[in-house]
């Protein structure tokens, strides 16, 4: 068995060397090529401005906090950018920042809950980056991820209506997915989306998710814009 898993491992890095060859990864921002697999380059990961968390009020008696990798600007906002012609590989990029530069590891997760797209979105895009990103932080954490929401009403952007708009925008759009309502009470559930503006769709979804009765809930983001 101890020989298997060797061998195993053997081929696994063999492969990675080859692929590395063939395709050697470059930073996501410069486009330098990299000696190591890693998102940035040393130059652009330190053009990353680190933000504190902050407390969304969802209730009267409810607030969420809301981690975040940095403000939305680059390095990393191309990346939130790049859902526009479909890139997931960005996503999955997003998912590993959040990983290595969020406080993530100590906050309490039972579950990882991606913000839904509505269905035709996601069939004009062919993916939810949300979800994307949440398998990336699954694949590290070990902790499953549930699409416990959907999204009920085709709404427009909110980056493109007025702030003072955007709360109206997402007001009762989301829903619970699902029959298996009680299996979440007292669990800690992790919103996960790539951006967050004025906070309207982590207020409605976390509104809606308070439903199930959870311990928490905290939210998990690339960037927030501050």
């Amino acid at each position: 068995m101890i020989k298997i898993k060797s061998m195993k491992k053997v081929i696994k890095q063999l492969c990675n060397y080859v692929v590395n060859l063939i395709a050697p990864p470059y930073c996501a921002y410069c486009r330098d090529f990299l000696k190591i697999e890693s998102v940035f380059c040393n130059s652009c990961h330190k053009k990353i401005i680190p933000v504190v968390s902050i407390s969304l009020q969802i209730t009267k008696t409810k607030a969420i906090k809301v981690f975040a990798v940095s403000d939305y600007k680059e390095p990393i906002k191309p990346l939130i950018l790049a859902k526009g012609w479909s890139n997931i590989v960005a996503s999955k990029q997003l998912g590993q920042l959040i990983w290595q530069l969020t406080y993530f590891n100590n906050i309490p997760c039972d579950v990882l809950v991606p913000i839904p797209l509505h269905w035709m979105r996601f069939s004009w895009r062919g993916y939810n980056q949300a979800y994307e990103i949440a398998k990336e932080l699954s694949k590290k954490s070990g902790k499953p991820v549930e699409q416990l929401l959907k999204r009920t009403k085709y709404t427009a952007h909110q980056s493109k209506l007025k702030h003072d708009k955007r709360a109206e925008n997402v007001k009762n759009i989301f829903a619970i997915n699902g029959s298996e309502k009680n299996k979440y009470q007292d669990k800690h559930i992790v919103l996960v989306d790539d951006l967050m503006t004025t906070g309207a769709t982590l207020r409605a979804a976390a509104k809606e998710l308070y439903k199930l009765k959870p311990a928490s809930i905290n939210t998990v983001v690339a960037c927030r814009v501050v």
